[in-house]
């Protein structure tokens, strides 16, 4: 077992949680994703017992559900991405503890998993870097790890920024500053990410309120993100993917294919 660094908290702690839904998911029969890496690394760790309090303000069953459907989301767009550009750059914004590059990394791909110090830190207890997998001990709104990605000589185009379930964490005026920062030197990109409607539970954003991990950015819909200087490419409703496992939880169809509480969406970022 590896204990993970005391300062994991706040904002970093969320990794242990989509770590652990991810975990679970896995040991299902009905899996939506199989991912065995998440597993293992969860039964490795000792979670700091300030963590562990917050994940059990923040985490239910439909949290569990619903980072398992949008990590599907996710699988899909990056593999589609990976099949028009084998040569590609993978940035994980925000990455926590994802095993995305274990799912789905190929040769000829470099990949970046880019966060909070905390969180590199609790991923180099698990993980290691290789030629074409980095890490990167950084902010996303600061420029420090640009050079590091355009180094790798892929173009802008051929690149795909991964930001999941972390945006709406931070405020509106951080995110026209990540807007701006990637378009000024990633120029044509493919940013994938999710956000959150004014539709999102109440009952959530309450929960990880007192998990002491706001909610900070809501908007009415995904239509609100072409003023950050993007073009929407997809978008695809997290509630409206594997509806039976929704009813289990007791949720309604019609208003599942109705309520758009969760998009996850790939944007190409246009030249500022």
């Amino acid at each position: 077992m590896v204990s993970i660094h005391t300062q994991v908290t706040g904002l970093p702690g969320t990794l242990v949680y989509t770590l652990r839904a991810r975990a679970e998911e896995y040991g299902r029969s009905d899996a939506i994703l199989s991912d065995p890496q998440a597993a293992r690394w969860y039964s490795q760790l000792t979670i700091p017992e300030a963590t562990r309090q917050a994940m059990e303000l923040a985490y239910s069953p439909v949290f569990q559900l619903g980072t398992a459907v949008r990590a599907h989301l996710y699988d899909t767009i990056c593999g589609q991405f990976l099949d028009v550009y084998p040569d590609a750059c993978v940035v994980e914004l925000g990455a926590g503890l994802s095993t995305r590059y274990q799912r789905l990394h190929r040769p000829g791909v470099q990949w970046f998993e880019l966060d909070l110090p905390p969180a590199i830190a609790a991923r180099e207890l698990v993980d290691v870097e290789t030629a074409d997998h980095h890490f990167l001990a950084a902010s996303m709104l600061d420029e420090v790890w640009v050079e590091q990605v355009l180094g790798t000589a892929v173009l802008p185009i051929h690149t795909l920024f991964i930001a999941e379930g972390v945006l709406f964490f931070l405020n509106p005026e951080n995110i026209r500053q990540l807007f701006r920062l990637l378009r000024t030197h990633f120029p044509g990109a493919t940013l994938a990410c999710d956000i959150l409607t004014r539709q999102y539970s109440q009952k959530a954003r309450i929960r990880f309120a007192m998990a002491h991990t706001p909610i900070q950015w809501l908007v009415a819909d995904e239509a609100e993100l072409a003023d950050m200087g993007v073009h929407i490419q997809q978008s695809e409703v997290v509630t409206q993917y594997y509806l039976e496992r929704w009813e289990a939880l007791g949720f309604n169809r019609r208003h599942l294919l109705t309520a758009k509480g969760n998009v996850v969406l790939a944007v190409q970022l246009l030249p500022i």
